[in-house]
């Protein structure tokens, strides 16, 4: 037995259609806005060379972001020299500061709202969760001063360091637009960054090549035949 489905006008047809419309449009904007968007950006030098460790983090423009990298940043001392050299974070995150050598280190950072002074016992970890300001920060031991190094504070959640191939990795959470910063301590731009604003509607590539050449890194080793600080 069949039940005769109901006739109808064309003017409730179209009704019907344009509901659909409605329905598979509403659908599509909420997927592209609240979709996983994987951003690559490819990291050169001025003869098209891949960069290691350059700090690249992304910004959204014109829309905001809730989400929050909650990991905590180590940064060792290790061999009297910064482990790693250039360090990234998200404000308002943990920074645990590791002695992994025999020695005490005194650890400082000497100007603005992040500047610091610590003295860390060997085999020490000290945790600070107080830095206030997105910025560079600049760091260098009073005991052992030929070692220095760098940690970048950022306002967004959306960071990481080149691979060895330049390569860096960053999921985004939400369709829109994007500023796109690469920075490092020795490089000849204004600021030491270079960006660009784009435009993030699916998963892409992006290439931020240097206009100049970077300064030389820090070897941080004492020039010195000996260090008579070594059991301070």
């Amino acid at each position: 037995m069949f039940t005769k489905l109901p006739t109808l006008t064309l003017y409730q047809l179209k009704s019907v259609i344009l509901l659909l419309l409605v329905s598979v449009s509403s659908h599509a904007y909420n997927n592209d806005t609240n979709s996983s968007n994987s951003l690559s950006i490819n990291v050169l030098n001025v003869n098209s060379q891949p960069l290691e460790n350059m700090v690249v983090y992304v910004e959204p423009v014109g829309h905001t972001i809730t989400h929050k990298n909650v990991a905590t940043l180590e940064i060792g001392q290790q061999n009297k020299s910064f482990m790693p050299y250039i360090s990234v974070t998200q404000l308002g995150n943990e920074v645990a500061f590791n002695n992994k050598d025999n020695i005490t280190h005194h650890i400082y950072s000497p100007v603005g709202k992040s500047k610091f002074s610590i003295k860390i016992r060997s085999g020490q970890t000290l945790v600070k969760n107080n830095f206030q300001q997105a910025g560079e920060v600049s760091m260098g031991c009073n005991i052992h001063d030929w070692m220095s190094g760098y940690m970048l504070i950022v306002d967004t959640p959306f960071f990481a360091k080149s691979d060895k191939n330049g390569q860096v990795e960053i999921e985004l959470n939400k369709s829109g637009q994007y500023k796109v910063v690469v920075w490092h301590p020795q490089m000849n731009e204004a600021n030491n960054r270079m960006s660009k604003v784009i435009n993030v509607n699916d998963s892409m590539s992006i290439t931020m090549q240097l206009l100049n050449p970077m300064d030389e890194i820090p070897t941080q080793k004492n020039e010195d035949d000996f260090d008579f600080l070594s059991d301070y």
